[in-house]
């Protein structure tokens, strides 16, 4: 038996081959045409926001815009520069859009559930201006807890939420909080549109900047003039066609990994309680619709890995801890990140599908069970 880290949930050819082949014959295959309009409509159905989501190519590019936008709000220009506080354990994307922004990220812990350990963050210096909260695993930080945290501190949220989509916090989604949070719809997802990623914001300057952000900028079309140096994020009609009928089955997307989630959190919630690791905890405020399960391993993980995939079980070493990557080690200021540098080598990412058969699942179970027995 095979099991792959993940298994994207696709419609059939049938569900989408009359749609994208009426664009072909008309040639009107992006710049905003009628099914990415519409599936930006069905969005806002979907999430109940006053704003319509601006919809991007990619959820990296979704996140660069919206950083961009919320430092345009602030009044700087691309050659300023401020601090951000955001999580070390996430994944190099999310530090990548505040770099490329001219930003500079203070890197903050985690606590027992991923998520930003709010208690151990500190706003030190008036330098910082802005927090990058990020759904870790479709996890979500306490967000009562973070706007007054943002209040206090007088700072602008993102929610970085790529792997989130579905989250909901005291059963409503992140977006009823009023804060700015990018959704992405890779075909890794949750939810997919194959490649793509989405912006829900309440401000409409800022919704005004996204749009035309993903527009080189442009805010008129006559002679291209740019307010803002955009660049071309838009999403093309066959990503928009995917994600539309997907949309149409999130109910079933999402009730389906709940059941499979519930199996994952019963079985590893008794590795747990023998002591034998630790699984990621979610506060019960929170509900969670688990992008792959996340154990913490009490050592390093690379014999455990090797276990898995000698059987054929793709795993996953995500996250890790940013602020030890390459490029930005030593290169930016960090707050106490004594539980991100004890668990950045010993957390392993397991597949969680949202079809998975109960062979599957009891495979993957046994494997895991026999590694502890070893």
């Amino acid at each position: 038996m095979q099991i792959n880290i993940v298994r994207p949930f696709m419609p059939k050819l049938e569900e989408i081959e009359a749609d994208f082949a009426a664009c072909l014959d008309s040639g009107l295959v992006t710049n905003n045409s009628m099914h990415v309009r519409r599936f930006e409509e069905k969005l806002q159905e979907y999430f109940g926001c006053k704003i319509k989501p601006i919809v991007n190519c990619n959820g990296e590019l979704a996140l660069f815009h919206l950083i961009q936008a919320g430092k345009a709000k602030l009044g700087y220009g691309p050659h300023d520069s401020f601090e951000v506080l955001v999580p070390s354990f996430t994944f190099s994307g999310t530090i990548n859009a505040i770099v490329t922004n001219n930003l500079r990220p203070v890197f903050c812990d985690v606590d027992e559930h991923l998520v930003v350990d709010l208690a151990k963050a500190v706003v030190d210096s008036p330098d910082i201006q802005m927090i990058v909260a990020v759904g870790a695993y479709g996890n979500l930080v306490d967000l009562d807890e973070l706007q007054k945290f943002a209040a206090a501190n007088k700072l602008i949220v993102i929610l970085d939420n790529a792997p989130a989509f579905g989250s909901k916090f005291n059963s409503k989604f992140p977006c009823a909080y009023g804060f700015s949070e990018m959704l992405s719809f890779h075909a890794t997802k949750i939810f997919n549109s194959m490649e793509g990623g989405a912006n829900i914001v309440h401000d409409r300057q800022i919704a005004d900047y996204l749009v035309h952000l993903r527009d080189f900028g442009q805010f008129e079309k006559a002679r291209g003039d740019v307010d803002l140096p955009g660049l071309n994020s838009k999403m093309t009609e066959v990503c928009a066609l995917v994600g539309l009928r997907n949309l149409q089955k999130i109910d079933y997307i999402l009730s389906t990994r709940a059941k499979n989630a519930a199996r994952y959190v019963e079985f590893f919630s008794g590795l747990d309680a023998c002591g034998q690791l630790r699984a990621m905890k979610v506060d019960p405020k929170v509900t969670c619709p688990y992008l792959y399960f996340p154990i913490i391993l009490n050592d390093e993980a690379t014999s455990f890995v090797e276990w898995m995939h000698s059987r054929n079980i793709a795993v996953r070493r995500y996250y890790t801890a940013s602020h030890d990557l390459s490029f930005y080690r030593g290169r930016y200021r960090q707050q106490d990140l004594s539980f991100t540098n004890a668990i950045k080598d010993n957390v392993v990412a397991l597949p969680l599908h949202t079809i998975m058969t109960e062979e599957e699942i009891e495979y993957l179970f046994d494997t895991v069970a026999g590694y502890f027995r070893k």
